[in-house]
């Protein structure tokens, strides 16, 4: 589904707020770059993604946005895989010609810290 720049304003300032766990693929012409970290900054012009040891800043001005939704993929199998590691995503084509994709992980769920009652 096609985005547009204020949809993709509202999910990176989300991302940016809650410090989301994502995964981020960018395909360049010589370079696939695949790994895990969280938005760290912002801006119209620029996107700025971080992890424990790596950070990068991607021009984004004059993208094309795309919303994804793992929920809508028409293969089931693929659709369940994806499911259960994605909430959502967008995807950046750049002017350039490089893609970048962006999806959020699901959480793990909170371990329940009450104790197990037998009756």
């Amino acid at each position: 589904m096609i985005a547009t720049p204020e949809d993709a304003r509202l999910l990176f300032d989300r991302w940016l707020e809650d410090s989301r766990p994502l995964k981020v693929r960018l395909w360049t012409s010589g370079v696939f770059f695949d790994a895990t970290g969280i938005v760290a900054g912002f801006r119209p012009e620029n996107l700025e993604i971080h992890g424990d040891s790596w950070k990068i800043t991607i021009p984004i001005a004059g993208a094309n946005f795309s919303f994804a939704d793992p929920r809508e993929i028409a293969n089931l199998s693929v659709r369940e895989i994806e499911s259960a590691q994605y909430e959502f995503g967008i995807a950046l084509d750049l002017p350039n010609g490089d893609r970048l994709v962006i999806m959020e992980l699901k959480g793990s769920p909170e371990p329940s810290l009450e104790p197990d009652e037998e009756t």
